[in-house]
């Protein structure tokens, strides 16, 4: 095997393991929420624990000279606030107004965001059969989350959650775009990509944290909400470390044939529903095999192209 087929391997492993995090994350957010932790109170824990987390690990593994922004501060805290502050809060906001099944189909919407973004960025189009996968991964989401019901993912819509879901979605699309700048032309590593976002883009999450206590739309969890959610927030902080093997595997595959593995999300998520005793039908099984196809012959189409040059 060359170096850059172990290469895309290895970035393949990486948005898998991604995506198994994220998948494992929307279930623990849930229950969090449940118990009384609100949207913006488990963003804040979430991410002081995990920037802290993550930051130890670049200092240990890249030494103290790593955790420098070498003139990129507002950068990086303005593409961080981007896509830590705004994906997590508008999607705590837009759930409340809109459902579950519209945050995760448009959550699937992220590579025909990212393929959108490039064009009008670099003026450039991918190619056909790329698409091809996108709108095919696409729509085995839609069945997955329907189970063919459209009708009752139409009744509960609602623009303004919607919308507010969109610009989440959009967040992350910009962020991903950022980080793979950062990495490819500044020769940063993931981790130090991660760590150094992560962290400034904190500080906008604390002060919108505080800022909507102080204005009444956030409360501060009790202790007993705490308790009872600490699985989920030990779950939620840890997953926080998978944003690094996210720009690790968009580094090798790009952003447009990266971002097709979050359609592999809500799959996981149905997975862990089926543990713990939810009932999947044919049309869900089948949406699951379209999506995991969608992928495949991506990855085998991008896999002939890299042989060829």
């Amino acid at each position: 095997m060359n170096i850059s087929k172990q290469h895309g391997c290895r970035s393949i492993v990486y948005l898998l393991i991604t995506v198994i995090g994220w998948g494992i994350m929307y279930p623990a957010s849930k229950h969090a929420v449940s118990s009384g932790v609100d949207g913006y109170y488990l963003t804040f824990i979430r991410y002081v624990l995990g920037a802290v987390l993550v930051s130890v690990i670049l200092i240990v593994l890249e030494g103290k000279q790593s955790y420098q922004t070498e003139g990129k501060t507002l950068l990086l805290w303005f593409f961080g606030s981007i896509g830590f502050a705004g994906l997590n809060f508008l999607t705590f906001i837009g759930i409340g107004y809109s459902s579950a099944e519209h945050a995760t189909i448009i959550l699937a919407l992220m590579p025909l965001l990212s393929f959108a973004l490039t064009c009008i960025i670099n003026r450039s189009f991918p190619d056909t059969k790329t698409i091809f996968c996108m709108l095919i991964a696409f729509a085995g989401i839609v069945l997955v989350i329907t189970n063919g019901n459209f009708s009752h993912l139409m009744a509960s819509s609602s623009f303004i959650g919607d919308l507010l879901l969109l610009a989440a979605t959009v967040c992350w699309v910009i962020y991903t775009y950022f980080a793979n700048v950062m990495i490819s032309v500044y020769r940063w590593s993931a981790l130090r990509v991660t760590a150094l976002s992560s962290s400034l883009g904190t500080l906008s999450i604390i002060i919108i944290t505080l800022t909507a206590t102080l204005l009444g739309y956030a409360s501060y969890p009790s202790s007993h909400a705490l308790v009872g959610s600490k699985l989920d927030i030990f779950i939620l902080v840890m997953t926080t470390l998978v944003i690094i093997s996210w720009n690790a595997g968009i580094k090798v595959l790009g952003t447009i044939n990266g971002v097709l593995f979050v359609n592999l999300v809500p799959v996981i998520s149905y997975i862990i529903g089926l543990l713990q005793g939810h009932n999947v039908s044919y049309i869900e099984v089948f949406g699951m095999v379209i999506t995991l196809m969608a992928l495949i012959m991506n990855n085998l189409y991008m896999r002939k192209n890299e042989a060829e040059t």
